[in-house]
């Protein structure tokens, strides 16, 4: 049995915590079990890139808990990988980042791939992020929905249209090859299947990073592989250990 912790930010409710779980337990493996793990201070979701710092201290403290709860694997569930580089050297367990699983693979399967994101004042951060992750120069450009996080479910309809409106220019007007939602919240959003459809609509492939992520995971746990910590260093603070 293998179990991953999933660290997930955002001010949710349940039903909105409950649909996220949902969507990722659509793509686990059966000997698999994921559990989400929930931000307590403030921020607790990302509106701008200061919250990505502010959330860093404590996707540290959660990744060292799933650790010494049994863990054997941690996905932060966030396309900008928030405090990945800190949780990494906290622990001994794979720490997979939703957004670099999704951009690395991505890099495999086209040249030139847009991104559709979640609001204007995410894109500086997202930008700097990708930057770090070494696939920023494959985008032909990061545009955003601009619909508030809890109103994706009840606005699906206009969510849909509007990332095959965005999807659709960066196709024919920039000359991308692959779409990535580029906000993990989006495609948990639609309806079971959207992603296909979308996916025959545009004739190109669209990434949904939450499987990737979890499978990276899977693979990683299996694998018996984990982060180098030349990379990544212990800390010495002791709060780390």
């Amino acid at each position: 049995m293998i179990n991953i912790a999933v660290i997930i930010p955002g001010e949710l409710d349940q039903e909105e915590l409950d649909r996220r779980i949902a969507h990722i337990n659509k793509f686990v493996s059966p000997a698999t079990k994921v559990k989400g793990f929930l931000f307590k201070g403030n921020p607790r979701g990302i509106k701008n890139g200061s919250d990505v710092s502010l959330l860093a201290n404590e996707t540290m403290k959660l990744t060292i808990d799933a650790e010494k709860q049994g863990f054997d694997g941690v996905v932060i569930h966030g396309i900008c990988d928030f405090g990945i580089e800190a949780a990494r050297g906290a622990v001994d367990i794979p720490v997979v980042g939703l957004g670099s699983a999704t951009f690395h693979l991505a890099c495999q399967l086209a040249d030139r791939f847009g991104v559709v994101t979640k609001s204007e004042a995410t894109i500086p951060e997202f930008s700097r992020r990708i930057q770090l992750m070494g696939c920023f120069d494959r985008i032909t450009s990061m545009r955003p929905l601009n619909i508030p996080e809890l109103e994706l479910r009840k606005r699906s309809n206009k969510l849909r249209d509007r990332f095959i409106e965005i999807a659709r220019y960066q196709i024919e007007t920039e000359g991308a090859q692959l779409i990535i939602a580029g906000y993990s919240a989006i495609l948990s959003a639609l309806d079971e299947g959207e992603r296909e459809k979308m996916e025959e609509e545009l004739n190109v492939p669209v990434l949904d990073g939450v499987p990737i992520a979890i499978k990276t995971a899977e693979m990683l746990i299996n694998l018996k592989l984990c982060h180098s910590h030349k990379a990544y260093p212990k800390s010495e603070h002791p709060f780390t250990r």
